[in-house]
């Protein structure tokens, strides 16, 4: 299933030599440079999101993810420039019914731009080649730019929620 995606998913990109794989665990410590990095760009343009990303996702929560092939980078010059988690873990949703996708830990390298119209793209061209209904995601209720951002990609307005922090859950349908 996998080489089907990746054929589909390549046919669909269109940033110039942006190369799509399965991450595997030898990129592990890349991808903690992207999400510390992006930590830091938070906090100094004073967005209050991912302060404790790292300590709430760590190391070895990601290498989990990675081992069960859920874990998805985009590359420029062999170099890890994006990165998410695509599973039928349905953590906030508390919906194990649905034939769903969920995207998680989605991750772009700063000073690279529309990294994350690809990803989506990327991620919903494997729900609708997997099957899968939707495509669901959640977010810090409190990231207005970010809420937009996802209804700007198709992802619609669900409901909200609380659990260690207050959050919104979006979904995509696959034949909207």
């Amino acid at each position: 299933m996998y080489d089907l995606i990746e054929n589909i998913v390549k046919q669909d990109i269109l940033i110039e030599n942006i190369v799509f794989e399965k991450a595997t665990t030898d990129d592990i410590d890349e991808i903690i440079n992207l999400y510390a990095e992006r930590m830091e760009w938070f906090k100094e343009n004073r967005i209050k999101q991912w302060s404790k990303y790292l300590t709430n996702h760590p190391k070895k929560q990601l290498i989990q993810v990675i081992k069960k092939g859920d874990y998805y980078i985009l590359k420029k010059d062999n170099e890890i420039i994006a990165g998410f988690e695509i599973s039928t873990n349905s953590n906030f949703w508390n919906d194990n019914k649905s034939n769903a996708y969920y995207l998680y830990k989605v991750v772009s390298k700063v000073g690279y731009k529309n990294l994350g119209s690809e990803m989506f793209k990327i991620a919903k061209n494997i729900t609708r080649t997997s099957g899968k209904d939707y495509l669901r995601i959640e977010c810090l209720s409190s990231n207005k730019k970010l809420n937009e951002l996802y209804d700007k990609y198709g992802f619609k307005y669900v409901k909200e929620g609380q659990d260690y922090y207050h959050y919104t859950l979006r979904e995509w349908k696959v034949n909207e």
